[in-house]
């Protein structure tokens, strides 16, 4: 964990050294075939100069650049910006997103979401609970006169998810998939629902591998869209639909 704290801490400078003006300019291609930009570059390679230094053998899989294969028993999984589209476009709500795993996304022992724009932390262990800021956090249980649903919404998005904004009382949605995430897990969402019928926008495992450790932790789970526990190899280039959820009862809201 503290190696993942040092690395969220280096990308975070390295966003702060920029000129937000310029955060947004194409600079190359990622792994997946997506657009890289100045932020999410500078902030890949801080990230990757703090593992290289810490001398830990770790495999590199990160959104933004090529994994780096060592044949270590551990990934580290990266996302440098998630949210690089509120960033570019001056909203708040962007993070940084750090897992360490072994073999698969269901292998994740220490996860990291950092959100950029108030310095909220997110930390996960696997089997010693969720943490916000280093207070434990919960998911809540599900109230559906109270309910509040986190939902990727507009012309791309799947048609269940209009379905569930008329089943719940306020709907909310971040623009980045591991902030959104830890909305369940600290118990402000009862679930967070994403399905695309594009194909291309589907979540990768760099977007989810350290919040789905986090809502987990938490109490929570994260599903694919058959009902079944997310899992996904670990691998920029493999996109899922997903949701998660604070409490089991709403398999049956969802499903």
């Amino acid at each position: 964990m503290d190696l993942l704290v040092e690395a969220a801490d280096a990308a975070e400078r390295a966003a702060q050294s920029l000129d937000p003006a310029g955060w947004g300019r194409k600079v190359g291609i990622g792994p997946d075939g997506s657009s890289t930009s100045v932020l999410d570059r500078a902030a890949d390679q801080a990230i990757w100069e703090v593992v290289e230094a810490s001398g830990e053998k770790l495999n590199y899989v990160s959104e933004e650049s090529e994994a780096g294969d060592r044949d270590a028993e551990w990934t580290i999984v990266v996302d440098p910006v998630d949210g690089t589209y509120n960033a570019v476009g001056n909203l708040p709500d962007y993070s940084v997103s750090l897992a360490i795993c072994r073999g698969d996304l269901l292998g994740a022992q220490w996860g990291l979401v950092r959100n950029l724009t108030n310095d909220w932390t997110y930390q996960a262990e696997k089997g010693k609970g969720a943490f916000l800021n280093d207070r434990p956090i919960k998911v809540s249980a599900y109230d559906p006169r109270n309910s509040l649903f986190s939902l990727y919404l507009g012309d791309r998005a799947g048609p269940k998810a209009f379905e569930l904004a008329r089943l719940c009382r306020r709907v909310r949605n971040l623009g980045a998939a591991s902030l959104d995430m830890c909305l369940v897990a600290s118990g402000s969402a009862d679930l967070y629902y994403m399905e695309t019928t594009a194909p291309h926008l589907e979540l990768r495992v760099t977007d989810v591998a350290a919040s789905s450790l986090i809502v987990r932790e938490a109490g929570g789970e994260v599903y694919d869209l058959r009902g079944h526990p997310l899992n996904m190899p670990l691998d920029p280039r493999e996109r899922s639909n997903l949701f998660a959820v604070s409490d089991p009862s709403l398999l049956e809201v969802v499903l």
